[in-house]
């Protein structure tokens, strides 16, 4: 009788070592909106161009409406952040939608996008990937949620 529950867990184990992959995220306050949904939905299942040696493959993550690239993760994005208020800090457009440079500590880029809501948080590593490269990639999905400005 001790054969089935130790089945049990070894099936178990399998199972979950799956998901040990899995990049860790807190999910953002508004990740359960149907926009994110659709944008996750949309995203691509690898960002890159011909300057990388191969492209950054889409990881599963831990939170809702987010989602990784690359193993590490270079490429991090966060559905259901706060609308941005108005602002000073670099604004730019890849095709329909405008990103605001929140932040840049060496390597890392924080963008958020502006006019869009829910809006979107993409961290990227810089020494990996192109900030254009990757907002490039995720910005059609982005797209897919409510326009509501636009960067003046």
């Amino acid at each position: 009788m001790r054969i089935l529950p130790l089945a049990a867990v070894a099936a178990a184990v399998i199972a979950l070592s799956g998901c040990a992959a899995a990049v860790i995220l807190p999910p953002a306050d508004e990740a359960s909106a149907p926009g994110c949904a659709a944008l996750v939905v949309s995203l691509p299942e690898a960002l890159g161009d011909e300057s990388l040696p191969q492209p950054l493959e889409r990881r599963t993550t831990t939170a809702q409406g987010a989602s990784a690239f690359g193993d590490p993760s270079a490429v991090t994005l966060r559905c259901g952040m706060p609308e941005p208020a108005p602002s000073t800090a670099r604004c730019i457009t890849i095709g329909e939608v405008d990103w605001l440079e929140v932040a840049a500590e060496e390597n890392i880029w924080t963008f958020v996008s502006y006019g869009r809501s829910p809006a979107t948080e993409v961290v990227i590593d810089t020494d990996v990937v192109s900030a254009v490269t990757a907002l490039e990639g995720v910005s059609s999905a982005v797209a897919r949620t409510d326009r509501t400005g636009a960067c003046t």
